[in-house]
Formats: C-alpha cells, sequence, structure tokens
C-alpha cells in the first residue's frame, strides 16, 4: 500500500510538471474592493494616443480576477478608482534613440551610392498606476494633474506604483514611386504601423510587470 501511494505522489507530481498556479481571486478584498473603476489613462507623453492601449490592458488584466468587478470609465459607486498616467521626456532626444542602422545598396536604391540609414528606434515610456478608495472627485484630479507624482501618503491611496518602459520598433525601408535618380529616396511610411504594434506589445508588458511585482504581492 505504501508502495502505491509513493508511486501515485510520484504521478500527481509529474503529471503537474510545468504546470504554473496563478492568482484568480480578487487581490484588493482585504481591503474591502471588491468593484472597481478605470477611466482613460492620462497621457502626459509626448507619444501620441497611448491612453487608449495601456486602459485596455490593464483593464483586460483585473477583468480576469475573480470577486472583482471591473468597469471602464470613471464611478462613483464603485469601491475604487485605478488611475493610470503614461508619461516620458519632454524632449524627442529624452524618449527617441537610433538604434541599428542599414545598408541601402544599389539593388534597393539605383542610381544612388550605398549608404546607411537607421533602421530602428528605441524608445522609451513610464507608467504609474495608482488605486485610490472612494476617493473625492478632487483628489483624483491632483493625482491625474502636473503635479500628481507628488501626491503622497493619502488614506485613501491603497497602492502606487511606477514602471520605466522601454521598446524598439523597426523601421520599414523601401524605395518610393518617384520618377527620375534625383526624385528617388527612402521610404519609412511603415514605421508609424510598426511603431503601434510595439507599443500594443509594450502595453502588454506593463500589464504583466503589474500582475508579477504588484497584484501578485497582496
Amino acid at each position: 500500500m505504501k508502495l502505491v501511494n509513493i508511486l501515485f505522489a510520484l504521478f500527481f507530481l509529474s503529471s503537474c510538471a510545468g504546470y504554473h498556479f496563478r492568482q484568480v481571486q480578487n487581490p484588493f478584498s482585504h481591503f474591502g474592493i471588491n468593484s472597481i473603476s478605470i477611466p482613460m489613462f492620462v497621457n502626459q507623453s509626448i507619444v501620441p494616443n497611448v491612453s487608449s492601449i495601456f486602459t485596455q490592458e490593464v483593464h483586460l488584466l483585473l477583468s480576469r480576477y475573480s470577486g472583482l468587478k471591473v468597469y471602464s470609465g470613471y464611478r462613483r459607486d464603485t469601491d475604487a478608482v485605478l488611475l493610470g498616467i503614461v508619461s516620458s521626456g519632454q524632449r524627442v532626444v529624452e524618449v527617441f534613440q537610433q538604434g541599428d542602422k542599414s545598408l541601402i545598396s544599389k539593388d534597393l536604391l539605383s542610381g544612388r551610392n550605398p549608404f546607411y540609414v537607421n533602421s530602428s528606434t528605441l524608445y522609451k515610456m513610464n507608467l504609474r498606476i495608482v488605486l485610490l478608495k472612494r476617493p473625492d472627485p478632487r483628489l483624483i484630479k491632483l493625482v491625474q494633474g502636473p503635479l500628481g507624482d507628488q501626491i503622497k501618503g493619502s488614506p485613501q491611496i491603497v497602492l502606487d506604483e511606477s514602471f520605466s518602459l522601454e521598446s524598439s520598433f523597426a523601421r520599414g525601408i523601401g524605395e518610393n514611386s518617384s520618377e527620375g535618380i534625383e526624385g528617388r529616396s527612402v521610404n519609412f511610411t511603415k514605421s508609424k504601423g510598426w511603431f503601434r504594434i510595439m507599443l500594443k506589445e509594450l502595453a502588454k508588458v506593463a500589464s504583466e510587470r503589474i500582475r508579477k511585482e504588484v497584484l501578485n504581492a497582496f
């Protein structure tokens, strides 16, 4: 019988190899928080149209926890409000840095001597998330405002975490359709598309960091 029990235990452990137990219960329940509203994140960066991307990913993350109701937009009737502030340096050189270079050969751009161009761009951003329990609307405006990072120590702040985020995007390189050697140039029209894709991936990375570094610690 002992041998059977040992074999059963070994079988059970081996069958669980590689399986990761994930926290799925409401991480804020011991704070009396069972419902959260998430207003659109504030964009204080120089990169346009990033608020919705980060808001959606964090909303999706919190929606996976049972026992926690998550609502889009600000609502007074929820137990707490989760604020997000996306920020960056205020100068382009502080946010974007040129990465790898690619050789533009005569095969790609006929009629011109080979030369190098930047084929990737690195960028840096920051995300701050603040969870406020039944906050006064004035406190929400203060946290979301330009001096929001100085709002510390309020009894309504359940969590206040900041994340430094870095990524890069490739730049599409090709020849435009202008006729004549003088009119031929390098076309980077695909760069914006790649940048949007990488922003979405960066938001997913931020969401996963929030789960691992913050929520799993509650």
